[in-house]
């Protein structure tokens, strides 16, 4: 009995000996992992935390491309990037691109250019299945104005012909990269259907980082999409491209009235003189919007022979057209009878307004002054 109780004692020292090394051990490894300031625990560690965290992943990468941008980083391959190729690795790439400043984006769109292996990896996610990765990517394509990338982001835009996202950001793309040529194919092909707004077709325009005067004369009437020519239009009047105007008189017969106005309004402000007679005759158009357009464009062009159109818009049915011709005749100079001579016009809604347009420009006046 007492031989059984000494063999059972032995085993349990025995047993408790075993854990009580398993559990040293096991402290004395943990140590080492909380205390070490290994670079391969330290990446251990960190790959762990990615792994539970997609803010730290996402973070992790964006840090990384930033080191490969500096020249004392420890990165020197898109590579060495562990997850550049991931969709998370195009997000955190846009990221940086959004921070970081002109000469570092250019060198970053240069190391891009000269890595076939992550050009390739770009060029497959570019025709992936899911539209919405397909804009990250292509969203990377316009911020680095990956020009050689043009074509797939051409074909995507007839992938999804009725996705306005991914058609505003291919078009992005193209005009960010100044793919002049692959637009005016685009742009004149009918079977290509633009279903953005005005307002982010002209945002577009904006964008374009090629030579505008260039690219408005080979597209302005290529395309039958009233958007368009109304976008060429106005960038002739936005960017002041006074060589261009005789291409915009003939729409000055346009049967589309926005393109009428726009054409109205780009040329007068430009003062082409040669529209002087058609934005005349355009003073007693059917539609109260071209008067009113063509009553402002007229004192633009013609300050020294308009007056007595103007007074005639004055008395126009149509309160806008009133509004624009009060505000064009109070900027005319040499005219110091003006309310004498609307006085005899006999029409009291001709006067109100011409006495409003007045009284506001002294208050204005006043408030400048203060």
């Amino acid at each position: 009995m007492h031989t059984w109780i000494q063999a059972m004692v032995d085993v349990l020292i025995v047993v408790m000996a075993s854990i009580l090394v398993f559990f040293t051990l096991g402290l004395i490894v943990l140590h080492i992992i909380t205390t070490s300031n290994s670079k391969r625990v330290e990446q251990i560690k960190r790959r762990i935390i990615r792994m539970l965290s997609a803010k730290q992943d996402l973070e992790f990468l964006r840090e990384q491309i930033h080191q490969l941008l500096d020249q004392n980083g420890e990165v020197h391959y898109l590579r060495d990037i562990r997850g550049i190729q991931t969709n998370r690795g195009a997000i955190a790439m846009t990221i940086v691109v959004d921070e970081i400043s002109a000469p570092q984006r250019e060198l970053l769109r240069s190391i891009i250019l000269q890595d076939q292996w992550y050009m390739a990896h770009i060029r497959k996610k570019l025709h992936a299945r899911n539209s919405d990765w397909v804009g990250v990517f292509t969203k990377l394509v316009a911020e680095l104005r990956l020009s050689v990338l043009e074509e797939d982001v051409l074909s995507n835009l007839y992938r999804w012909p009725k996705k306005a996202d991914n058609q505003e950001i291919g078009l992005l793309a193209l005009f960010m990269c100044a793919s002049r040529d692959k637009l005016l194919t685009l742009f004149s092909d009918p079977s290509f259907r633009l279903i953005l707004s005005f307002r982010s077709l002209q945002e577009l325009f904006a964008c374009y980082t090629g030579n505008h005067a260039e690219f408005c004369r080979m597209l302005l009437g290529k395309s039958q999409d009233s958007y368009i020519t109304r976008s060429c239009i106005r960038e002739i009047g936005i960017r002041e491209m006074t060589e261009l105007c005789s291409l915009v008189v003939p729409y000055l017969q346009s049967e589309n009235t926005n393109v009428l106005i726009d054409s109205i309004r780009t040329l007068g402000k430009l003062r082409y003189a040669p529209a002087e007679e058609s934005i005349r005759q355009h003073a007693a158009h059917s539609e109260w919007s071209v008067r009113s357009t063509a009553a402002t464009a007229l004192s633009e062009i013609a300050p020294d022979h308009c007056y007595e159109e103007l007074l005639r818009c004055l008395c126009d049915r149509e309160w806008w057209v009133r509004f624009h011709a009060a505000e064009a005749l109070s900027k005319l100079p040499g005219h110091p009878d003006l309310m004498a001579d609307v006085q005899a016009l006999q029409d009291r809604f001709a006067f109100e307004m011409m006495r409003y347009i007045q009284e506001r420009t002294q208050l204005l006046r006043q408030e400048v002054c203060a």
